[in-house]
């Protein structure tokens, strides 16, 4: 598997959750130097500090309205370099493909994402694509680092935008599966 902890030579543990009707297995790294193996960021307390920033942030964008406008943005770059939780299946990963690029390239249209999320509920025929590796450099980390609703959003900008460009192999991919869903 692209990007798993092994590849990365870190020492790995198996934990299991339970998502819906099936149970996923995902590794994550206890290694001391706590740098995760899906999104390379330095957090303490390994995965559970790793979720609890992602906890803080979604609180915060769901508390705060002025800082609800990065809420999608935020899940979404926070979705694709935790693929092999959030992305298990090719509408699971269109759906978070898709999402950045309507963000960042037609400006989070509302448009876009309802005939997104219509056509990706109905029976469509997709491949999913390669895992990639390499994530983007800006984290979670990076992210939550803002002290008010103008720096997170700037900070959640140049978070998407980063993991945006490592998928830059599949924007093209993104853009036709928008193209496709906004004809239907």
């Amino acid at each position: 598997m692209a990007g798993s902890s092994n590849q990365a030579g870190l020492n790995a543990d198996i934990f299991c959750y339970k998502k819906k009707h099936h149970i996923e297995w995902i590794k994550f790294s206890t290694h001391n130097s706590r740098t995760l193996p899906n999104c390379g960021a330095l957090v303490t307390k390994g995965r559970s500090g790793w979720q609890a920033l992602f906890d803080e942030l979604s609180i915060r964008t769901l508390t705060n309205p002025a800082y609800s406008p990065s809420r999608l943005l935020a899940f979404v770059a926070y979705c694709m370099q935790h693929v092999e939780t959030y992305c298990l299946s090719a509408k699971s990963l269109a759906t978070h493909l898709t999402r950045p690029c309507c963000g960042l390239e037609f400006g989070g249209s509302s448009t876009v994402y309802a005939a997104l999320q219509k056509w990706l509920n109905g029976t469509v025929e997709i491949t999913k694509p390669q895992v990639l590796r390499l994530r983007g450099s800006i984290t979670i980390v990076d992210a939550s680092k803002s002290n008010n609703s103008h720096e997170n959003q700037l900070r959640v900008n140049e978070w998407a935008n980063s993991v945006w460009q490592v998928y830059a192999c599949q924007q093209n991919l993104a853009r036709t599966w928008i193209a496709v869903a906004l004809k239907t």
